[in-house]
């Protein structure tokens, strides 16, 4: 394999986003008419395209890493998702990873929803008790209300260590 031929063939530009010797077998068959994609042996032969692929593929995970700080950055700085949107740009990790934390929000906001509903039904069973209580206390003879209350509203005890 020409060395310059594949430095001309492959611009850094077509080897953004996910790599694997896969994929860039198949390019290089495309870019190159080959009959079949080159091995990952292939590649591993020569010590200049390992090491300009290992460089690459360490570049593309830090870049990852830098956009999911970034989107979490984005996600704690902000709570408008459309202020959060229009600071993204054209990258397609800190969208994958904008994604994730949407995916993580909708099913809190789920949660939390389910929870309120509860919370709220057993709010309005608690309120119900207590209205039928109240006027259950109401009929009966010898019952005064006031001072009811007064020794209901008494804090409880001290815990006993």
């Amino acid at each position: 394999m020409d060395k310059n031929h594949f430095r001309a063939s492959i611009k850094p530009s077509q080897l953004a986003g996910k790599l694997s010797y896969e994929l860039l077998a198949e390019k290089l068959q495309l870019e190159l008419g080959l009959k079949k994609p080159p091995s990952r042996f292939t590649f591993t032969k020569y010590d200049e395209i390992k090491h300009a692929f290992d460089l690459k593929k360490e570049q593309l995970r830090q870049k990852k890493s830098e956009a999911i700080q970034d989107a979490k950055c984005l996600f704690e700085s902000t709570d408008k998702l459309s202020d959060l949107i229009s600071n993204l740009g054209n990258d397609d990790v800190a969208i994958a990873e904008l994604i994730k934390q949407v995916e993580k929000l909708e099913k809190e906001n789920e949660r939390l929803n389910s929870e309120n509903k509860r919370l709220n039904s057993q709010n309005d069973m608690l309120l119900e008790r207590f209205a039928r209580w109240q006027y259950n206390l109401q009929k009966m003879d010898g019952v005064d209300l006031n001072k009811l209350v007064s020794t209901l509203d008494d804090g409880l005890p001290a815990k006993s260590k």
